[in-house]
Parts: structure tokens; sequence; C-alpha cells
């Protein structure tokens, strides 16, 4: 089973056409993530699973969906 992770891009690095990455803040975590595929930019939520944004979510579903991970971390 695989798990993807909403995701907020702070920026955008299209230097290399064929590769368009992003830096995506995960709560506090921010990754490099390739963003080729979707339709997004900056300021937009991305779900991400190995190193690719897979889809765009609205901003209410990110958050909700972050609270609910962070229901499960146990403490």
């Amino acid at each position: 089973m695989c798990l993807a992770i909403p995701g907020k891009i702070l920026s955008v690095d299209d230097s290399i056409p064929e590769l368009k990455m992003a830096k995506v803040d995960f709560s506090g975590i921010v990754k490099n993530i390739c963003i080729q595929w979707v339709d997004a930019g900056e300021g937009d939520y991305v779900l991400a699973h190995a190193g690719m944004a897979i889809a765009v979510v609205d901003a209410e579903q990110a958050c909700e969906t972050l609270e609910d991970l962070k229901k499960l971390t146990i403490e």
C-alpha cells in the first residue's frame, strides 16, 4: 500500500524544461518534488508520493488530511 502526503509548493524551478521541480513544505519538512506531470504552481497543494506530485488538492482538503495524520502519531 502507498501513502501520498499533501504539501504546499513554496517555489518552482523550471530551469530544466523536461524536469519541472518544486520545493514543497510537508508540515515543516521541505523537499524537492517533481511537479512535471501536474498543473501546479507556487502556493498550490499537491499530493506527493516517491518524490513526485501525483495530484493537485485544494487547501481545505490538504489541511484536513494533515490534521488527520497528526492524530495518528503516537506521542
